[in-house]
């Protein structure tokens, strides 16, 4: 079975082994997983849910353009946005994902608070995104290409993998689980 992934980020890469290798519905299929570096379409720091979810599509629907033979199309997109019931903001995963007949289901990581200062920045006017902010703070270059802020803020406890793991074993459930026909 063929997914098509649009991203070459590496935790996010590893995301997506993790969550099929370990996928009760992939036991008796043969997975392979390509991935493709796309735009999302959205600003780089996306800082709405809808900015999240519309990137995360547009991943996946350009992937599909350029995979058309995969059975899912997948594309992620991480981000900050503000808690619409609170004034909370919170850092979270999202996963799209679209099967070769056109049928989709989002899955969302665990959102974790995101730390005021950092909102702070995030704000400022000066328009840098959670990678450059983060690595003006910690001194941690290229975070996105490591753990990322969940295993900064939480000492290694969670990491970037371990968001888009569980977003997208959150999003492949509804293909496959009786529950959801």
């Amino acid at each position: 079975m063929l997914f098509a992934l649009g991203t070459t980020n590496t935790p996010k890469t590893n995301a997506i082994r993790e969550a099929l290798s370990s996928c009760p519905f992939m036991n008796w299929h043969e997975v392979q997983i390509l991935w493709y570096k796309v735009a999302s379409g959205v600003p780089d720091m996306p800082l709405t849910l809808l900015d999240l979810r519309m990137g995360a599509k547009n991943r996946a629907e350009e992937v599909r353009r350029l995979c058309p033979e995969a059975k899912f199309f997948v594309g992620m997109e991480g981000g900050v946005y503000r808690d619409g019931v609170g004034d909370e903001y919170w850092l979270t995963g999202i996963v799209y994902m679209e099967n070769e007949a056109g049928e989709w289901h989002y899955g969302y990581s665990c959102h974790m608070p995101v730390p005021s200062e950092v909102v702070e920045k995030l704000h400022d006017g000066s328009g840098r995104d959670l990678e450059q902010v983060m690595h003006e703070i910690s001194g941690v270059e290229n975070i996105g290409d490591h753990a990322w802020s969940f295993a900064l803020w939480s000492s290694d406890m969670l990491t970037r993998t371990d968001q888009f793991r569980l977003a997208t074993q959150c999003a492949i459930v509804p293909f496959f689980s009786p529950f959801y026909s």
